[in-house]
């Protein structure tokens, strides 16, 4: 069986980015005059992202730190940019690059946000785990940020349900641009995207 590295490996285009391998967290930050959101490259937690909090200019304002659901993730250009290397920065001393615009969000009862998101994302997800989905009439919806701990908690859009996929083998995932991203900010940051067809 190829590996999951080797995979993501293969869809690493030329001037792609590929994040640190494994279910790390990242923090993100926006531009107010833009709407365009960057996120850090490498690792970061809680503290990394309030010592971040106070060093950003009135031009930039925190999104937060989120868990990868995802095992692997690689970006293959910045939004509007096929073609041409991932945009990079540095802001705070730390290496950002410039991964998604988001549209404007609807807001669901309970508080669940539904946001098309322009981005070029490839995810993969290892061989033998448990994967949750959320399904809606228009399709099937991977987790991206979060797990599954207080999934009996979230808000679901009318007609959606959670469902387990259990992974035989290893699974590459090319997002749609855009991407429709599902966002929940109550127990822990929590993000469904796609639609995806299942493995």
């Amino acid at each position: 069986m190829t590996s999951l590295k080797n995979l993501m490996q293969e869809q690493l285009s030329e001037g792609g980015i590929a994040v640190p391998y494994g279910r790390n967290s990242h923090m993100e930050v926006v531009e107010v005059a833009t709407g365009r959101v960057w996120m850090g490259v490498e690792p970061a937690n809680q503290q990394d992202y309030d010592l971040l909090l106070k060093e950003l200019d009135d031009s930039l304002r925190g999104v937060g730190v989120g868990d990868a659901s995802m095992d692997a993730a690689v970006f293959r250009h910045s939004p509007n940019g096929e073609g041409e290397p991932v945009q990079e920065r540095s802001i705070a001393g730390r290496q950002f690059i410039h991964v998604a615009i988001p549209g404007k969000p609807i807001v669901h009862p309970g508080g669940l946000m539904q946001i098309r998101v322009n981005k070029s994302h490839v995810v993969g997800y290892e061989a033998g785990r448990s994967l949750t989905i959320m399904s809606l009439p228009e399709g099937d919806f991977v987790e991206v940020v979060g797990n599954a701990e207080y999934d009996e908690d979230l808000p679901l859009p009318d007609k959606a349900r959670l469902r387990t996929v259990e992974l035989q083998a290893p699974w590459v995932v090319t997002l749609p641009s855009p991407t429709v991203a599902f966002f929940y900010f109550g127990s822990g940051m929590r993000s469904f995207q796609g639609p995806v067809t299942l493995p």
